[in-house]
């Protein structure tokens, strides 16, 4: 049984990252059916020839997600790291060979059409076999010769971390994450990857399994305001500024819409065990207190009820998948998993149109 202390096989989740929305709703619809068809043939192959434990599935799209402001859709996999590797090739090259490079406009920095891949170890799997997969996904995108890869963590042969191999890009400096007073951008480019097709990408294996939580302010709240709250959850301030949450990266971004312009806070929680959401929301709290505090100051007639949370705050999110959620969906039979296929298309149905 998928989840049980018992469990042999390892398995892995992996989640894709791609520079596309709303503008290739068609396109990216397309992908997920196809997606989620090799998902159920690889099911029925490996039960049919006794590989799996018993029922519970060898693959699976867990959770599709389209953002339309950041131009940016991801799909995230979990399941038998050959499997998962397999089908994450296909839906990868079948994404650049689908997708044009178009990265003009994005909020959301990004480096290419894939932008990052992430193969993250669940249970009784360890650093070596999630590597093995990265690598193995890695291998089948570079015969398109059409994307420069950049690994890190066990993928990468010096364990790089993922924050210090995106300066070697143009990540830091793309979209809304250009930031003059963050270290982010002291770093050079590298000035040796030469021009492809299809941009770059970021791909390997984070230490643990890494969650995604973005905090969406209201237009109250200025770039200025919101990049305090960024310090405010940041993991690396919590030595030298006294607050922050342990394993938290984060970035502030412009959430763009016709009518209106508001920031976001987008975090990886690289340490979701220690780092949790429910910590980023704890301190988010304490960032609305200051906030309140400070306002009163400026205004001693001010009524303080009126700077309550939805005064600060629009909407405080997951973006992707748990490991437990990963665990859960690999645990369902055939008939709930075929129930799945259809409400995850149908919800990035409707989030793309």
């Amino acid at each position: 049984m998928i989840g049980n202390s018992n469990m042999i096989t390892p398995i892995v989740a992996c989640n894709i990252y791609i520079t596309a929305a709303a503008s290739h709703a068609s396109t990216l619809l397309s992908l997920l059916r196809r997606a989620q068809d090799h998902c159920r043939d690889l099911r029925h192959a490996s039960q049919q020839h006794n590989k799996r434990d018993d029922k519970h599935a060898s693959v699976a799209i867990v959770h599709a997600y389209a953002d339309i402001p950041y131009d940016r859709s991801s799909f995230h996999l979990a399941g038998n790291a050959d499997c998962v590797a397999d089908v994450a090739s296909r839906l990868i090259c079948n994404a650049l060979d689908e997708i044009d490079l178009d990265i003009g406009n994005n909020s959301h920095p990004t480096i290419g059409v894939i932008d990052h891949i992430s193969v993250m170890k669940m249970r009784k799997c360890t650093d070596n076999i999630a590597a093995t997969t990265a690598k193995q996904i890695g291998n089948n995108i570079s015969k398109t010769n059409i994307v420069n890869l950049y690994y890190y963590g066990s993928a990468c042969p010096n364990n790089t971390s993922l924050a210090t191999v995106r300066r070697r890009t143009s990540f830091f400096n793309s979209g809304g994450a250009i930031d003059k007073e963050d270290n982010h951008n002291t770093e050079q480019e590298d000035t040796t990857t030469k021009r492809v097709a299809k941009g770059s990408c970021t791909i390997g294996t984070p230490a643990n399994f890494v969650e995604n939580y973005n905090i969406r302010l209201t237009s109250n709240i200025s770039f200025e305001q919101a990049k305090t709250l960024t310090q405010f959850v940041r993991g690396r301030n919590i030595e030298t500024k006294g607050y922050g949450v342990l394993g938290v990266e984060a970035l502030t971004l412009p959430y763009g819409r016709e009518k209106s312009k508001v920031y976001e806070v987008a975090c990886n929680l690289t340490s979701p065990k220690v780092g949790s959401a429910e910590k980023v929301q704890a301190q988010l709290m304490k960032w609305i207190d200051k906030q309140r505090q400070e306002l009163c100051e400026i205004n001693t007639s001010a009524d303080i009820s009126k700077y309550n949370y939805d005064y600060f705050v629009e909407k405080a999110y997951r973006v992707g998948t748990t490991e437990n959620q990963c665990i859960d969906v690999l645990s369902k039979d055939d008939i709930s998993l075929d129930d799945l296929d259809k409400d995850a298309y149908n919800k990035f149905q409707d989030l793309l149109l």
